[in-house]
């Protein structure tokens, strides 16, 4: 099975999975994603205020090589409950098939996690101890929410989406 097709079958496995929550399910699933999409958004907003597109821009996005297996299962379940459709190009190898020529193209808040998450040294080196506090802070919770909806659903979804689609056949 191909990257589209594994991505295929996470998703419909995904759609599968919000249909066949019962509705108290759905509404506690709502909470934690919308929990995990904020965590997501002051942990980038924090990142943001050091210049970070600058230093990205420089760079040329080497973190975003080989990006194929970023979004886990949480991030893509998060997209599809807010009914944001992904595009993906995996012919684009090795750059990472969710950005295209101007780099990502999704909203902080809706990007894959680990995406999120990734510091380079260059980014590091400003950001002040408190920023590193807050972060450690939104990182915590981001892993809450992911170890909260893997209880609920039955799921790790923090497994990578491609990675867990594969694991179903």
């Amino acid at each position: 099975m191909d990257d589209q097709q594994l991505w295929n079958t996470g998703v419909f496995r995904l759609n599968n999975m919000l249909a066949g929550l019962p509705a108290p399910a759905v509404l506690t699933l709502t909470r934690i994603l919308k929990r995990y999409r904020m965590a997501k958004e002051a942990y980038s907003s924090v990142v943001a205020e050091v210049d970070a597109s600058v230093i990205c821009c420089e760079c040329g996005g080497q973190c975003c090589m080989n990006g194929k297996y970023r979004i886990n299962v949480l991030d893509a379940l998060a997209r599809i409950a807010a009914e944001i459709p992904t595009c993906v190009d995996f012919s684009r190898k090795p750059v990472c098939p969710y950005g295209g020529d101007s780099g990502c193209m999704m909203e902080p808040g809706f990007r894959p996690l680990d995406c999120v998450l990734f510091i380079c040294d260059a980014l590091e080196r400003k950001l002040s101890r408190q920023a590193l506090l807050i972060l450690a802070a939104e990182e915590q919770e981001q892993r809450k929410c992911i170890s909260e909806a893997s209880i609920l659903t039955g799921e790790q979804v923090g497994t990578p989406l491609l990675l867990w689609a594969g694991r179903a056949q």
